[in-house]
């Protein structure tokens, strides 16, 4: 099998890999949670989903890492095959100029009140308080690069994409600088795919009410000790947030 193509990804390839993160997680209930309320307008809520996961893409250009797996006949494609947006410990993707520039600040417009306070007060909230929560733990905390979104398209599979993605960013970046690694899973049947790569479930947290089955979206804390370890905190923010392995 042909070894998958890393590449980093750049503005001229926002909205390819836009469309490839909104397909990937076309069923995913965080990205259902944002824009539950535009469900009676399907179009304007495409175009606001696109519009975040462009804003992302954007902003971690600007500030972070994007890599992806474009495949051999993306020309014909409108999605690559695999996309990847990484944090890392400089990256500051909430100043106010950023925000601008990537285009969150028209995604508030478009999406009305309702999404804003979806997206910027309860999505946004949400991941900084936690992050900031159980990374205090660790006196090293501050050197942690996050992985915000991995998504790849129905034709990537079966090729090794994520294992080359994430061989990649681990061998040049995270691992030489002795880093750990945080993610947000917002499905239960992907932790055992991170867990290939070191990753350790350690909190649940929510958007919306975890009793309102109806307008809800669980996420998996996990985290990567540095160069594979085992965090040194696990156990520790397991006990802090009650958490109980998923069956």
């Amino acid at each position: 099998m042909k070894t998958p193509k890393v590449e980093f990804l750049s503005f001229a390839d926002s909205k390819k890999a836009a469309r490839t993160l909104y397909e990937s997680f076309d069923n995913d209930d965080v990205a259902r949670y944002v824009s539950r309320h535009l469900e009676h307008d399907p179009e304007l809520r495409e175009k606001c989903d696109l519009l975040m996961y462009e804003a992302y893409v954007h902003s971690h250009i600007l500030k972070g890492l994007v890599v992806g797996v474009k495949g051999e006949d993306h020309e014909n494609h409108n999605t690559f095959e695999t996309v990847a947006v990484f944090a890392h410990p400089e990256s500051a993707v909430d100043d106010y100029l950023t925000l601008v520039r990537s285009g969150f600040a028209r995604l508030a417009w478009l999406t009305g009140a309702e999404g804003r306070r979806r997206v910027f007060g309860t999505l946004f909230k949400v991941l900084h308080d936690n992050y900031a929560d159980i990374m205090a733990v660790d006196p090293d905390g501050a050197n942690t690069w996050t992985l915000v979104y991995l998504g790849s398209t129905p034709r990537a599979r079966g090729k090794g994409n994520v294992r080359a993605v994430m061989d990649y960013v681990f061998t040049n970046h995270i691992d030489p600088a002795n880093a750990t690694t945080y993610l947000e899973s917002s499905s239960l049947k992907n932790l055992p795919i991170y867990a290939k790569f070191d990753f350790v479930p350690v909190a649940d947290i929510w958007l919306g009410d975890k009793t309102n089955t109806a307008d809800r979206a669980r996420m998996d804390v996990m985290v990567r000790g540095p160069k594979g370890q085992r965090w040194k905190y696990v156990d520790e923010i397991r006990r802090k947030y009650n958490y109980e392995l998923p069956n």
